[in-house]
């Protein structure tokens, strides 16, 4: 299996981190939480519904890239990466990526996000999340996109039954 760091992405509320922690445990991987990279002013400005600006995302996607680096074996990072920038500034550091692109309906994820507690960020931000929103593109990117409509269960082993499948060769496609 390839040894490339896996980006597990997309918008707040879509799973990131739980997907991305069951995927590194299947693989024998490092996770690593991208929300623990955040500057302090960086999760004060969000936990007040203000979305970030790319000049307030860039050395955050430094320090996520460095932390990929240091990381024995495989990586795989939960992180927003909205945009083909911030992937790119990701790669810049890490090379390439296999990404796991979750994405599913706007209400569901509301809904998913009203239902979770201790997080700072609010269900405001997902207008703006969806708005800056760049899906990666299935092949030039290495993205699986997969519907978080599916469950975790289900996510999971679709991920890491394609991400094995595909050793030396794209991800990409989508699924459900």
């Amino acid at each position: 299996m390839s040894d490339r760091p896996i980006l597990v992405m997309g918008i707040c509320g879509v799973g990131k981190s739980t997907i991305a922690q069951a995927i590194a445990a299947s693989l024998g991987a490092s996770f690593i939480e991208a929300d623990s990279y955040h500057s302090p002013e960086a999760v004060a400005w969000m936990a007040a519904g203000k979305p970030l600006t790319d000049d307030m995302r860039w050395g955050w996607l430094d320090r996520l890239g460095d932390a990929v680096n240091q990381t024995q074996g495989r990586a795989v990072l939960a992180c927003s990466a909205l945009g083909l920038a911030h992937r790119d500034r990701l790669r810049a550091r890490t090379g390439p990526l296999d990404i796991v692109f979750l994405n599913g309906d706007r209400d569901l994820i509301a809904a998913r996000m009203n239902a979770r507690k201790d997080h700072y960020m609010p269900v405001s931000l997902i207008d703006s999340q969806l708005a800056a929103l760049q899906p990666p593109d299935a092949q030039a990117e290495h993205a699986l996109w997969i519907s978080v409509e599916m469950t975790p269960e289900q996510i999971i082993q679709t991920a890491v039954s394609r991400l094995a499948q595909t050793e030396d060769s794209s991800t990409g496609g989508k699924t459900t």
